[in-house]
């Protein structure tokens, strides 16, 4: 599986630099988070993956049409998951990245992949933000294999408290899941739709700092 990606470099970095991975949400392209990007880590080496499925203007990483329930959803979503990690692994070794801090963030589909990463390699990264996702349960049901309670990564997620497509409830529940794995899992709503506000970046930057 290949994906066009963004390989953006800081006009200074070295060998623990951190690599922030960036996977965008339905119909838009790698260009999306890159705002988001330059704000939560701009002295970051940045990777922007790009779906592989055309969607409206845009891409998508999986059609989300599971009408046969959540086996059908693991072979989708599962196989992404696998294919991103595989690329992600692969792409690190031919650019010599290998060894650096990894940072992960991701929009609705991106925070989807995310959730099932974490899971899967939950030493993968140091710090995680999903914004505006859910958890698959098949994912739900790999989370029961973690142990408890691992301090890292430094987890981060948001939900919009209008989200016509994933509701409050979803976002809570994948804290709640998450937190029962991991020490540092902070959640935070916002008076908006399905989407990312000026706050939730303020936000991520506080809850990264050193307390």
């Amino acid at each position: 599986m290949e994906y066009l990606y963004r390989l953006n470099y800081p006009a200074e970095w070295k060998q623990n630099t951190p690599i922030t991975i960036a996977l965008h949400g339905m119909g838009t392209d790698y260009h999306d988070l890159q705002p988001v990007l330059d704000q939560i880590a701009p002295d970051a080496i940045q990777l922007s993956l790009q779906g592989d499925l055309p969607f409206q203007t845009g891409y998508e990483f999986f059609a989300p049409d599971f009408e046969r329930g959540s086996q059908q959803e693991e072979a989708v979503i599962g196989k992404v998951i696998d294919h991103v990690y595989d690329f992600i692994s692969h792409l690190l070794d031919d650019k010599q990245l290998t060894g650096h801090p990894l940072h992960y963030l991701g929009f609705s589909q991106g925070a989807i992949i995310g959730s099932g990463l974490v899971i899967a390699h939950p030493e993968l990264f140091t710090q995680v933000e999903l914004f505006s996702g859910r958890l698959p349960a098949f994912v739900e049901m790999k989370s029961k294999q973690l142990p408890k309670k691992l301090e890292l990564p430094q987890i981060f997620i948001s939900q919009g408290a209008l989200d016509p497509l994933f509701e409050p409830a979803l976002g809570k529940h994948l804290a709640a899941v998450f937190q029962e794995h991991f020490t540092n899992v902070h959640y935070h709503e916002y008076q908006v739709g399905h989407g990312i506000v000026a706050q939730t970046l303020k936000d991520v930057l506080h809850e990264n700092q050193p307390h």
